[in-house]
Order: structure tokens, then sequence, then C-alpha cells
């Protein structure tokens, strides 16, 4: 298959469409845990992978520097988020992924439910974490797009961290995984019956939910 960047070209925008790519492809690295916190970012490399000039892969890195998500220091990093701000993302995200389910309520199709109740299934049958996580967060990912509000998803994608990717391990007891469970079908539920007022309030309490059990795991008092 042809790399979509080898044929860029000097076309108008070449750049810029590379910058976008390069951005996507180590924004989803470093979201997936496949680049760990401290782990060196080197722009000859990334341009080999892609394809790509280094300016493209410098201009993503700063953008990506400017999320939050790297720090220069020597060299490009990947930023490891200290306990107290890992609790601010998520307390954002609890009002987001809130207004986000408010919304999708009135919005939401048929085959996003659908949708929506295969992952649940798949989550609660997934003894992998890795993947367990991978399909949580493509149901969080739906839920804010069933809202049909670009905006807001913008914010929500901007401000994406994902605990499995913290240098501290979080774990997750088989009580609290049963809570989990039981808020995916009870905010799904809300949905399918286009009930805006509770849906938000799950989606709200089950992101704070989240966020204690990391604070636990991290030492630190929950914010909730």
């Amino acid at each position: 298959m042809t790399n979509p960047l080898q044929t860029a070209g000097s076309a108008p925008g070449a750049v810029d469409n590379a910058a976008a790519v390069v951005h996507q492809r180590v924004r989803d690295g470093i979201l997936s845990g496949e680049f760990r916190p401290n782990h060196r970012l080197v722009e000859e490399e990334l341009a080999a992978e892609l394809n790509v000039s280094r300016t493209p892969v410098r201009e993503a890195l700063l953008r990506l520097r400017q999320e939050g998500l790297v720090l220069q220091n020597r060299g490009w990093l990947v930023r490891d988020h200290a306990p107290e701000e890992i609790l601010e993302y998520l307390e954002a995200r609890a009002e987001l992924e809130a207004a986000a389910a408010r919304l999708a309520a009135a919005r939401i199709t048929e085959a996003q439910v659908a949708r929506l109740n295969e992952l649940i299934v798949q989550m609660e049958g997934e003894p992998n974490r890795r993947l367990f996580n991978e399909i949580n967060g493509e149901f969080h990912d739906l839920v804010t797009e069933a809202g049909g509000n670009r905006v807001l998803a913008n914010f929500a994608r901007s401000s994406k961290i994902n605990y499995w990717t913290f240098a501290t391990p979080v774990r997750f007891t088989p009580e609290q995984d049963a809570i989990v469970d039981a808020e995916h079908r009870a905010l799904v539920a809300a949905l399918q019956a286009g009930d805006g007022a509770t849906a938000e309030q799950v989606a709200r309490r089950h992101v704070a939910h989240t966020a204690d059990i990391i604070a636990t795991s991290l030492g630190l008092r929950p914010r909730s």
C-alpha cells in the first residue's frame, strides 16, 4: 500500500498534512502506552518511520508539547505527569464526558447503542488488561462522538490521558471492575432511554469513580 506521505510532494498543505499524520501517530503511541513516560522521541527516527522530513515531525512534537504530552530536555521525551495533574485531567474529563453523554442521549443512533452494548460484552469477558483498556477507550470515544458536538469532541480528545500509561501502575480489584461494568451498563441504558439527565449523572460518577481508584493507587486523597 502506498504511504500517503510519500505522494505528498510539494502540494499545497503537504507539510501541514504530514505534521497531522505524525501528530496522530505519536499521540496514539503515547496514549496506548507504546511510548512510555520518559521515552525518548528521536526526530530522525520518526521521520524515517513515516517517510517524511524532520520539519513536520518537529511541528507535530511542538503541538504535542502544547498539549502537555511531551517535553524538551536535550531532545524530546514523553512527559511523565505528576499524580496531582493526572487527577486534574480526570476531573476535567468527568465534566466533558458528562456533557457529551447528556447530548448523546438525544442524538445517539441505534447502531451506536448496539456497538456500545457489544463493547460492554467484550470488556466484561476480557481478562487481558491491555485489550480491556483499548475496548474501554473505544467505548468512551463512541459516547463522545454520539454527542454530535465537534467542539466538545475536540476538547475531549485534546484532554485525553490514559491511566495505563502512567509510570506508576494502577490496579483494579475484581470488585472495582464489577462497579465499572455496572456503570457502563447504566450509562448505555440511560442513553437508549433518551434520559439526558441520568446519562450525564452516570458519566460524571463513572469518571470520578475511576479517579478515586487512581488516587488511592497513587497514595493521594480522592478529589471527589
